[in-house]
């Protein structure tokens, strides 16, 4: 009896309708990036998507399983530190948007530091201060020891301290 309950799920394995037109469009996505596992662009697209559909275990696998190289993406590898977050996986989230922050400032001192070639910085200075607030709040999580931060109440003020920062700085630089 027991091996008959643990094979009936009481819930649908997953609630997107394949009737819906942005059920097909994921299922395409995901054939894409199956074919170009180190095609960032997708990565990212693919990551956002499950993000926004609050899977974030599926975006950590995802990228996972795609080449190493997407890692290089700053924005990708800010989306994995987003997905380790949501996962509840606070040290990886941290480590990772600290490698999400400092690749995004090294490509911006590249595109200064080299002879401009025409083609785009991986990263904008608006990226930046995006990703150096999410480091800095998984920052002060860790300091906190917080291991869940979708649950545990001073994750919303960590944020809040943080952005409050951001703004401040912003205001006060020079345009």
């Amino acid at each position: 009896m027991a091996t008959v309950a643990s094979l009936q799920n009481a819930e649908p394995a997953s609630d997107l309708d394949p009737q819906n037109p942005g059920t097909s469009a994921l299922t395409s996505l995901e054939d894409q990036f199956a074919m170009d596992p180190s095609n960032r662009a997708l990565a990212r697209r693919l990551a956002e998507t499950y993000l926004d559909l609050e899977r974030p275990g599926l975006a950590v696998a995802v990228l996972r399983a795609g080449d190493p190289s997407i890692m290089g993406d700053p924005i990708v590898a800010h989306r994995m530190a987003q997905a380790y977050e949501a996962t509840g996986r606070v040290l990886d989230a941290y480590a990772t948007a600290r490698y999400a922050h400092q690749r995004c400032a090294n490509t911006l001192n590249e595109a200064v530091d080299s002879t401009h070639d025409g083609s785009e910085a991986a990263c904008t200075p608006s990226q930046l201060a995006v990703l150096d607030v999410h480091s800095r709040v998984l920052q002060t999580l860790v300091a906190w020891g917080v291991s869940d931060p979708l649950r545990d109440p001073r994750t919303p003020r960590a944020y809040e301290a943080q952005l409050r920062m951001a703004t401040v700085a912003m205001a006060g630089s020079p345009r």
